[in-house]
């Protein structure tokens, strides 16, 4: 009898607990998308693609955590407005993929929700090369968007950011490279017989003026690197054997400035290498510099073993600290900076970006704050807004 009781208590309390759960109203899971990206200062990281759509991850520059995501054409190249609220790419878009007509455009990105606010065509002849900060600039004011072209002859695009319209093809021979000038509608270029040649846009927009510096360094001895950075009028480059180069276009005509060692007396045989080599701090007139040791002919695509950071008034190296193999980094505006190195991908990890604080005195004592792995498969690229 105390069995029955027991079995029926058991059953009516089967009974009970189904019926309330049935009672319960079901709730579907909703998926939606936010609108806007989490506020504060961003890193833009790209993994440059050649066999489909290229993506730029934005990570907070905080925590490194995703943000989102930003996809667009083959062989991506990508910039910043000045205001940091607009992501600018220029890419292609194969019709057929190996063969028949190519499209290349600009598409111009609301930062603020990842979202594409316009698309402006430029030339086929849009060069399909490695990301470069010097390979796709907007002039002064944002005026202009300017797109290196290679068929193999070298020229600029030059596109109207408000009309989105092509307004002219400027022949860059012999040079390479777009350094967009703080004067509006100019831009200069890299040449091989050392020199830089400038180009200044008329104010009909239907012609321009090249004008052409005197040599300014030896490219067969000690070529610069494409990759440079600008404090105001001044551009900064770096020499393959660690020399600075300090050039003004401030004129028709650029004109030298200074060039100094900062490798001079480092045992080592230290050099630069890598492809984003220059970072430039401007409220501590800091430049960070990747470098490798026992440098060589054709190492200068080698990644970094550390990162020099040097006083650009002193000429001394100020801080050097090690790093895994990088071959890009990034530093932000701030008196007190944040360093972001970008890795490219090795042993299958994906592109990983690491974050570097530094200590609040004149040591700039480097520390390692945290990274993040599985950003692409060819990271050359990034760039941070703060």
């Amino acid at each position: 009898m105390r069995y029955l009781s027991l079995a029926l208590c058991t059953t009516l309390g089967i009974v009970s607990f189904t019926t309330s759960q049935a009672a319960e109203p079901f709730k579907p899971e909703r998926i939606s998308v936010e609108k806007n990206i989490s506020p504060g200062p961003n890193v833009f990281v790209l993994d440059q693609n050649w066999k489909g759509a290229s993506t730029i991850t934005v990570l907070s520059a905080d925590d490194l955590a995703t943000k989102g995501n930003i996809s667009d054409g083959l062989i991506s190249q990508f910039t910043l407005s000045q205001d940091k609220k607009h992501l600018y790419t220029a890419s292609v878009y194969p019709k057929r993929i190996m063969s028949g007509p190519t499209e290349a455009v600009v598409q111009d990105f609301d930062i603020a929700t990842l979202s594409q606010i316009k698309e402006m065509e430029t030339l086929p002849k849009m060069a399909q090369v490695a990301p470069s900060i010097n390979s796709f600039q907007l002039s002064a004011e944002d005026k202009y968007a300017f797109v290196q072209n290679a068929t193999p002859a070298a020229s600029v695009s030059v596109i109207s950011l408000a009309t989105g319209q092509h307004l002219l093809e400027v022949p860059t021979p012999g040079c390479w490279g777009i350094y967009a000038s703080q004067q509006p509608g100019k831009f200069s270029s890299l040449c091989g017989d050392g020199t830089i040649a400038s180009y200044q846009i008329a104010a009909d927009e239907k012609n321009y003026q090249a004008s052409k510096s005197e040599k300014l360094f030896d490219s067969d001895k000690d070529a610069l690197f494409l990759a440079a950075q600008r404090d105001g009028d001044t551009l900064m480059f770096t020499s393959f054997n660690g020399n600075m180069v300090l050039v003004s276009d401030k004129e028709a005509k650029a004109t030298l400035l200074e060039t100094f060692s900062y490798t001079k007396g480092h045992k080592g045989h230290w050099v630069p290498g890598g492809f984003q080599i220059l970072a430039y701090n401007k409220p501590n007139n800091l430049m960070f510099v990747t470098m490798h040791p026992n440098g060589k002919e054709g190492s200068h695509k080698d990644a970094a073993k550390e990162v020099w950071g040097i006083d650009m008034a002193s000429h001394k190296v100020v801080t050097r600290f090690k790093v895994d193999n990088p071959v890009a980094l990034t530093v932000s505006a701030t008196a007190q900076p944040l360093l972001f190195t970008l890795k490219d991908n090795e042993e299958g990890e994906g592109g990983t970006v690491t974050k570097y604080s530094f200590s609040n005195d004149k040591k700039f004592t480097a520390k390692k704050q945290g990274s993040v792995k599985g950003l692409g498969d060819f990271n050359l690229l990034l760039r941070v807004d703060n």
